[in-house]
């Protein structure tokens, strides 16, 4: 009898705690997310072209080819969510600067504009985005000396995994932007990685 009523304890014991497990998983993967996110990411950018189409025949030795700074500038990128449920309003800012024998070029985007984020599952999320602003553009090389400004649009998405309650890694980003240039609109945008912190309470 005393065996029995030992299980019977035992059993209780054990069904007590796998509850409490199960709230605390449970809590885990449905508590709504803060409505505030900073983050720093170490990020790259395609250069923006500052020469057109040119074709040289037979160039003489030493002539200068037209050759812009031509690369994936590295660079860093920082921002601000505040977000709702599954929808965030994101500012971002960034700076990204390349050189080589020719000269360098420095690229500093601000966007502002939405990003979807997915359920949680095994404490990792995806989102994607759509961004608008501007961007700082410098161009030091032989031709061509200056600094402007331009537009640019941007979508990308990437993936987030959550290292505590308010502690993110962002695995990867990647973004492909449009870019004013020179000779009109350009293809660019890059991969990003770094941490995120997200803060307050509903």
């Amino acid at each position: 009898m005393r065996k029995l009523t030992l299980l019977i304890f035992l059993m209780g014991c054990c069904g007590r705690l796998s509850y409490a497990q199960f709230q605390a998983d449970d809590w885990q993967e449905t508590d709504s997310p803060a409505p505030f996110e900073v983050y720093g990411m170490a990020s790259g950018m395609g250069t923006v072209d500052v020469t057109g189409t040119l074709v040289i025949r037979n160039p003489q030795p030493g002539q200068n080819l037209g050759f812009s700074p031509s690369g994936l500038a590295s660079g860093a990128r920082g921002g601000f969510v505040w977000r709702h449920d599954n929808l965030g309003l994101v500012a971002d800012l960034g700076f990204h600067k390349y050189s080589d024998h020719t000269g360098s070029t420095s690229l500093a985007p601000l966007m502002l504009g939405l990003r979807v984020y997915s359920d949680e599952h095994f404490r990792t999320s995806f989102f994607g985005e759509g961004l608008a602003g501007g961007y700082r553009w410098t161009e030091r090389f032989s031709q061509t000396n200056f600094t402007t400004t331009k537009g640019i649009v941007a979508a990308g998405g990437g993936m987030d995994i959550r290292l505590t309650r308010r502690l993110v890694w962002r695995v990867f980003e990647l973004q492909l932007a449009i870019a004013g240039a020179r000779n009109g609109p350009l293809l660019t945008g890059g991969p990003s990685t770094g941490i995120a912190y997200r803060f307050g309470s509903r």
